[in-house]
């Protein structure tokens, strides 16, 4: 895909969403065409079993995903699916549909830094109309991992953490024996709502306990706010370990615009209303995969790391540093449907400079905590409230 390149200077005079919505129109009509799912599989697909990754129950041809937000409504899964990823993520998706922020523009670039910033307030189709998709593509099943990305819904007003808890626990329903896996996106910076709820480790425990009591879960992981802070990554790990579905953790994004060592002005950034996102996290989120991986049960919980991943370099040391898979969303802007293959074609070489068989033996090997031992962690008490049979209101 070299002529990406060529064509980004007229891409890039267009507006962001518009592109965007483009691009997933005719990806989700090459998906529905098999020879043409055949050809992108052929052009942008690395078939390298030192690549292939077990985790969470699941087996990823690669351990290179894209992150949800960019197939918001699960309209192109199969056409991504072909296109070289290891996993594809649908979302966010709320229980009920959602026009998302109303001001626009909602997505911005941010060249200078190779970054962008998005402000669409999680707009979705809402649980049950994503779900029929997910049913849909059955009969032509991408041959990845295909995941479901939960979020509470944007009402444009604050919902108290009962309300969000049993939102969460009902958007899940359509999806039970349809998504591969589930992510949990807990506090998602482009909802109005403000803090979330789940900073709390016994609302997340009744959360879970919500899950629970349905007699199948996807595994499950949770996107969390990165962070380094001890107190705040063993609350979140004494929440999680009573659910055997939990598999894990994604990392979400830093809220707000963190200005130190950027290139384009503060000024104009104060002018792009959202959440940063790309290559300016990478630092945050690789000392926040360091932390966690330190503290966690490893023979049961992965860490799926993303920000800033625009090289095979880039997600190397992500994994080096204790993430089994991620993702990447942002470089895709920059660098066009190719970087996956270049990504995961560095990745073998990589490999085989270190003399490692397969990129799992990479997994933490720049982490030299010892391997903590798993300690018995208060269980959370659910509460009457978490009830996935329940109703929401509108």
């Amino acid at each position: 895909m070299s002529l990406y390149p060529l064509i980004r200077p007229l891409l890039f005079r267009m507006d962001p969403e518009w592109i965007h919505r483009a691009t997933l129109t005719v990806v989700g009509k090459a998906g529905h065409i098999p020879s043409v799912r055949g050809m992108l599989q052929g052009l942008l697909t690395v078939d390298d079993p030192r690549l292939r990754v077990e985790a969470g129950g699941l087996a990823f041809p690669n351990p290179v995903g894209l992150a949800a937000g960019f197939d918001k409504n699960g309209v192109a899964m199969e056409g991504l699916a072909s296109a070289g990823f290891g996993f594809v993520e649908v979302g966010s998706v709320s229980a009920h549909p959602s026009e998302g922020n109303p001001g626009r523009p909602r997505l911005f670039r941010v060249p200078k830094d190779e970054a962008i910033v998005v402000n669409y307030g999680v707009p979705n189709d809402g649980a049950e109309a994503v779900a029929r998709r997910f049913a849909s593509a059955q009969p032509s099943r991408p041959p990845v991992p295909l995941g479901i990305n939960l979020v509470e819904t944007n009402t444009g007003r604050p919902a108290g953490a009962e309300e969000v808890v049993e939102e969460l626990v009902v958007a899940m329903r359509p999806f039970l024996g349809l998504a591969d896996y589930a992510t949990l996106n807990l506090n998602c910076p482009n909802t109005t709502s403000g803090r979330s709820p789940f900073d709390d480790p016994g609302t997340l425990g009744t959360l879970l306990s919500g899950y629970a009591a349905y007699d199948t879960m996807p595994p499950t992981f949770l996107k969390v706010v990165p962070t380094t802070d001890p107190a705040t990554i063993e609350g979140t790990l004494a929440a999680m370990d009573p659910f055997p579905f939990v598999k894990g953790i994604v990392f979400g994004l830093p809220t707000g615009k963190p200005y130190e060592g950027l290139k384009t002005p503060p000024q104009a950034l104060d002018r792009m209303p959202g959440t940063l996102c790309g290559r300016p996290t990478r630092e945050l989120i690789d000392a926040s995969i360091q932390a966690w991986y330190s503290r966690m049960d490893r023979d049961r919980h992965v860490i799926v790391g993303i920000g800033g991943i625009f090289t095979a370099q880039d997600a190397y040391r992500k994994i080096r540093l204790g993430a089994t898979l991620v993702q990447v969303y942002t470089a895709l802007v920059y660098h066009g449907p190719g970087l996956v293959k270049r990504i995961n074609r560095g990745l073998c070489r990589l490999m085989a400079r270190d003399g490692l068989d397969r990129i799992t033996d990479a997994v933490g090997v720049d982490n030299p905590h010892p391997k903590p031992r798993p300690k018995p962690r208060p269980k959370p008490h659910p509460t009457p409230h978490a009830n996935p049979r329940g109703t929401v209101d509108e």
